[in-house]
């Protein structure tokens, strides 16, 4: 008898690889990928926006990396003495707003380079309900805590976010568009309102892969949700993945993406990385020396 649910992972028509810049943006799921990509070693640039979960604000952010958008700013706001930006994660909130300015426009601009030389972007969409802003009649990545009265909140469409994507998807043919959905539950939202949010991504995901040959969905939700299904693979919040199903995640997503030689580089750079954790004895032994000249 089979006690164990396994997740089937499509055969994909490209991979990753060390040389190949990556750019990811998303919930913070994609920032544990992100994580695991820079530690080893990949040319990877995380959500340069900060954390955004709804796909409606994801595509303006990639729209803004792809123009090269320079904040100025009218495109701010100042709330509780800090300058913010409904674009962007409350990371990039300072008392200064040059300061909130530079880190804005860096992100950007870096963005824009990686986007030049990479061929995957990777997407994570983390919920379907938005909230609008009332008197600027648009949706908001970030509410930065401002009265709820100020917003509308609401479930989007799976044709809004199909639009959203569709023409920056075509401009960029040569890029494949790898996209997923983040397994954390919106329990805010409540139970019933987060699946109905999950099945709202899941269809536009379905839609746009099915539209779009240079566009592919990964399923680290299914994995987290049905292959450890179970508590023991959660937070105490019981909402978020614990280390070991990260690790988890992206184990299946090394199988799916790299190729044989960048999995002997990545066990090459882990047995680097353990070796340099490991404390000696001696720091001034002949032995150590040797070793850190390696």
């Amino acid at each position: 008898m089979n006690f164990f649910t396994s997740v089937n992972i499509p055969q994909y028509t490209f991979s990753i690889s060390h040389q190949q810049p990556v750019l990811l943006l998303g919930s913070c799921f994609t920032q544990n990928i992100g994580h695991q990509l820079h530690k080893n070693k990949f040319s990877a640039i995380v959500n340069p926006f900060g954390i955004i979960y709804n796909p409606i604000s994801l595509a303006g952010a990639f729209k803004d990396v792809v123009e090269n958008k320079t904040y100025t700013e009218n495109d701010l706001f100042l709330f509780n003495d800090l300058w913010l930006s409904f674009h962007h994660h409350g990371d990039f909130s300072f008392p200064q707003k040059e300061d909130t300015l530079k880190k804005i426009n860096k992100n950007i601009a870096d963005a824009h380079l990686q986007l030049k030389k990479t061929k995957t972007i990777i997407f994570t969409f983390g919920s379907a309900w938005v909230y609008e802003h009332k008197e600027r009649n648009e949706i908001v990545a970030n509410c930065h805590k401002l009265p709820a009265s100020n917003f509308n909140k609401r479930l989007i469409s799976v044709n809004e976010i199909i639009t959203s994507f569709s023409d920056l998807i075509k401009k960029h043919q040569d890029i494949n568009f790898l996209f997923t959905v983040s397994p954390v539950r919106h329990i805010k939202d409540g139970l019933y309102e987060n699946n109905l949010s999950k099945s709202v991504l899941h269809l536009a995901i379905h839609e746009l892969v099915n539209q779009f040959e240079n566009c592919f969905y990964f399923p680290a939700y299914e994995i987290v949700v049905d292959e450890l299904r179970d508590y023991r693979f959660f937070n105490e919040d019981m909402v978020h993945p614990t280390p070991q199903a990260i690790n988890y995640v992206w184990n299946k997503f090394g199988n799916a993406f790299f190729d044989k030689n960048t999995k002997e580089l990545i066990q090459k750079i882990e047995k680097i990385q353990n070796a340099a954790q490991h404390k000696p004895f001696n720091f001034e032994s002949e032995q150590h020396q040797q070793f850190i000249q390696k």
